[in-house]
Order: structure tokens, then C-alpha cells, then sequence
């Protein structure tokens, strides 16, 4: 279901005036549904208690004509995990999906995913991350009760089952979700699922209306990896690909042009 309920977002901004922290203070305090704003100029730090999504928030600080990159997010409790999918598939596919457990029983789900068809579109947690064969080698929906594929919002239905998420005229899906079932530390090295039709939510004629929501094939996927809450994120450089913070803020999140050049040619 859509949430209301606000959670603490860490931005990376990039800052070097106190004309810059009442830029990016003045744009966000005068935003419905935010809560709150600190910010750090010697740290070049933001962090805001929102109700927005990330993308929302980062695209105020950046209407400033400032930067901006999310660190961390988090909750006034205590922190009980976060973790983040990098999802990609065939095509212009890509996006990141947030998990936040904010508390025992609810977890804020956070994403953005470009490159979709216009509509609708299944969205689950399956139970494997294996993506040696694409999103194909992902396994069944998280199922650990066995229960039938359902919406969100029943009793009866995978965990995995997040029903569906709205690509606009311009095929991005922006949305902010809180389940009841889904927990961070349950749901961590498996995947998530991006399907290309609408997730019929169990309630359809057809003989895959109770298994999978008939929502058609697996547009793109990716592994849900533990990720940083606040403030417990000090990267600057990412060792895996040569990839700074800001030079990750313009590149692809995977793939094609991500990295800072290809492997050389081998010299025999």
C-alpha cells in the first residue's frame, strides 16, 4: 500500500557557501511532506525526514542547481536493516528499489525504474539470487508459507507479492510502498522482480492468475543486497569499478559505461 509515514534520507550534496545550505534549506522546508531538514556544509551533508520518495527529494536539492546522491536512509527507531536492489533487464530497463524495516511488522519499499511500457507492471521478491540466467534463474515468488498469489494488502498471498507499480507517459515508475510481510533480513540475497504486464493480483480467470498474477515476462531484475542506514556509508571511491561518488551520480547503475574504461587488451 502508499505510505505517508516519513523516514530519513542522507544526501551527498555538493556544497561550498552558506548561500548553498539556505538554497537547498529553502527549497526543501517549504515542500509538503517534509518534516524536517539538517544540513552539514563541511560535510557536504543533507539529511531530510520525509514523506517524499528519494527521488523526489533529490530532485528538489537538485533544482538548486546543486548535486546530490543518496547515502543512507533510515528512521527515528532504531535501525533495524536496509538493503537496495539494482534492477536492469533487456532494453532500456534499469532502476533502484530501497528497503527500509521500520519496524517489526511494516517495511517502507522506495524505487525508481525507468525504460517500462506505460501501465501498469507486476512487481515481486523471488525467491533466488541467481541471475546467471537473467531474471529466468530467479526462482518462484518468495513463498516461504506457500500460500496463493495474492495483492498486497491480503492475508493469503506470497510475501513476495508487492502487487503493481505505474510507469507514466514517459516509462518511469516512481512509488513508495508499505508492506506488511516483507522483512529487510528475510528478503536479502534474493531478487527483485520487475514483470512486463499488470499483476492481476490473484483475482483473474486465468490458470496462472493464482501462481503468478498473470503479469506476463520478466522485464529486468536484480540481487537485493544489504545497504547502508545512516550515516554508515563513507564511500568516496568504489573500489569494485573505479567509480567516484559524483561520477556514480552520472553514470549507468550497471552495465555498458559504468565502469571508468574497459579492461586493456591482453599484451602476450
Amino acid at each position: 500500500m502508499d505510505t505517508n509515514r516519513t523516514a530519513k534520507l542522507e544526501f551527498a550534496v555538493q556544497m561550498s557557501c552558506d548561500s548553498c545550505v539556505n538554497a537547498v534549506k529553502g527549497v526543501l522546508e517549504k515542500e509538503p511532506g517534509v518534516q524536517s531538514v539538517h544540513v552539514d556544509l563541511a560535510k557536504e551533508q543533507v539529511l531530510v525526514e520525509t514523506a517524499l520518495t528519494s527521488l523526489q527529494v533529490q530532485s528538489l536539492i537538485e533544482s538548486t542547481g546543486r548535486r546530490a546522491v543518496l547515502k543512507g536512509i533510515g528512521n527515528s527507531e532504531s535501525d533495524l536493516g536496509a538493503a537496495v536492489a539494482m534492477v536492469s533487464g533487456a532494453g532500456l530497463v534499469q532502476g533502484v528499489v530501497r528497503f527500509l524495516q521500520l519496524s517489526q511488522d511494516r517495511c517502507l519499499i522506495d524505487g525508481t525504474i525507468d525504460g517500462l511500457m506505460p501501465g501498469a507492471h507486476g512487481l515481486h521478491v523471488h525467491e533466488l539470487g541467481d541471475l546467471t540466467q537473467d531474471c529466468m534463474s530467479c526462482g518462484d515468488h518468495f513463498n516461504p508459507f506457500r500460500k496463493p498469489h495474492g495483492a498486497p494488502q491480503d492475508s493469503e498471498r506470497h510475501v513476495g507479492d508487492l502487487g503493481n507499480i505505474t510507469a507514466g507517459p514517459d516509462g518511469r515508475a516512481s512509488f513508495r510502498l508499505e508492506d506488511s510481510q516483507i522483512k529487510v533480513w528475510d528478503v536479502i540475497g534474493r531478487s527483485l522482480v520487475v514483470d512486463s504486464g499488470e499483476d492481476d493480483l490473484g483475482r483473474g480467470n486465468h490458470p496462472l492468475s493464482r501462481i503468478t498474477g498473470n503479469s506476463g515476462e520478466r522485464l529486468a531484475c536484480g540481487i537485493i543486497a544489504r545497504s547502508a542506514g545512516l550515516f554508515q556509508n563513507p564511500k568516496q571511491i568504489c573500489a569494485c569499478d573505479g567509480v567516484t561518488l559524483w561520477e556514480e551520480r552520472d553514470r549507468p547503475i550497471a552495465g555498458k559505461g559504468r565502469k571508468v574504461t574497459d579492461a586493456p587488451t591482453a599484451n602476450l
